[in-house]
């Protein structure tokens, strides 16, 4: 199968779908509810930048972890989108941990 047929026209992604993607891609990879990650776009050497803002769930190395994050979202986001993302930058802004149940 090819790209599929010859239709005239473009497909165009507004900015507030590439923000909704973003935001969901990173909550997965932060391991965090994607209502407490926010992220903002930008401009990277004409590439789409991401600033992500949010907390991450509990590990024993956050900074190696955000690290990897970071990519991953980068690549993933590029992915879905079909734009070229130059960079992800995540601002830390707390932990998250998984609740014990108590049982009774």
């Amino acid at each position: 199968m090819t790209g599929g047929p010859e239709v005239p026209g473009r497909v165009e992604i507004t900015a507030r779908a590439l923000t909704s993607c973003a935001r969901a891609v990173a909550a997965e990879h932060l391991g965090a509810p994607a209502r407490r990650v926010r992220v903002t776009l930008g401009d990277h050497q004409g590439s789409l930048a991401l600033d992500i803002t949010g907390p991450m769930a509990a590990a024993d190395d956050l900074v190696g972890r955000a690290t990897t994050s970071a990519t991953a979202v980068r690549d993933r986001v590029g992915e879905l989108t079909g734009r070229r993302v130059g960079s992800a930058h995540i601002e830390l802004t707390g932990i998250v941990r998984e609740h014990e149940t108590r049982v009774r």
